[in-house]
């Protein structure tokens, strides 16, 4: 039992090493859902909701109806906790879980900041899941083999430049 024990272990480390938490700012968040032209009553996802800023962003601007996927399950409760402070449960639904589990193919938009050690294997999952129409936003590293529509260039406070990549099903890459 203690070899299986530490296996998982092990497996769950590696994939909170590949999906670290990294939050992005408010202002890339708001420029994101600005550029998906997000709407309200649509359904959002944001792949690795970390501590739930895009989702309560989504559900209080914009009245979206927003789900957020975490793997950490601290970040979960974080995520739950910031979603009650901003007053947004009813419209925020946070699943504990892995986002290469979770079927994206009901989704309006997707957000997503993901790390480069998982940009190919999630543009496979969204290239065969995503409704065609869906608005995939990504924060900073862009989407494997698929063209996005617009890219956008956000200064921040230091010298990096966030670029936000828009996506679209049907255009960004052929329905499968």
């Amino acid at each position: 039992m203690s070899g299986l024990k530490a296996g998982v272990n092990e497996r769950i480390i590696r994939e909170l090493t590949e999906l670290p938490y990294l939050p992005s700012p408010y202002s890339v968040i708001r420029a994101a859902f600005r550029l998906a032209r997000l709407r309200r009553g649509e359904l959002v996802v944001d792949l690795g909701c970390g501590d739930g800023r895009a989702l309560v962003v989504a559900a209080r601007e914009y009245g979206a109806y927003a789900v957020g996927v975490e793997l950490n399950p601290l970040l979960v409760k974080l995520a739950v906790r910031e979603c009650i402070l901003a007053g947004v449960r009813e419209r925020v639904e946070i699943i504990h879980g892995d986002l290469f589990l979770f079927d994206v193919s009901r989704f309006d938009v997707i957000y997503c900041y993901p790390s480069p050690a998982v940009s190919r294997r999630l543009s496979l999952k969204l290239v065969s899941e995503c409704k065609p129409g869906c608005r995939v936003v990504v924060h900073d590293h862009p989407l494997i083999a698929a063209e996005p529509v617009r890219v956008l260039s956000l200064p921040s406070q230091g010298p990096h430049i966030h670029k936000i990549y828009l996506y679209v099903s049907g255009i960004s890459w052929p329905q499968i």
